[in-house]
């Protein structure tokens, strides 16, 4: 099984709110891609941590820490996404 919480940035808890939103696994996950997979577990998240959970979800995606996205790409991408 493609554990979800084998990828970079996913514990216990995101990978558990990700299933309740109906995300099984990670080619799951890279199918949707962050945005989307954001999308339905977003009210499922405190506030302030929204835009963590997000760049979380692109790393995971990318297979990398999300704090190894360059500084530009994570502000495009938080723009695309939280506005």
């Amino acid at each position: 099984m493609d554990s979800l919480q084998q990828m970079p940035n996913i514990g216990a808890v995101l990978a558990d709110r990700l299933r309740r939103g109906g995300v099984e696994d990670a080619g799951e996950l890279r199918r949707l891609g962050a945005g989307r997979a954001f999308e339905k577990i977003r009210e499922d998240l405190p506030e302030d941590a929204c835009t963590h959970t997000l760049l979380a979800l692109e790393g995971a995606i990318r297979g990398t820490r999300w704090t190894a996205i360059p500084q530009t790409e994570r502000d495009t991408l938080v723009n695309r996404v939280l506005g």
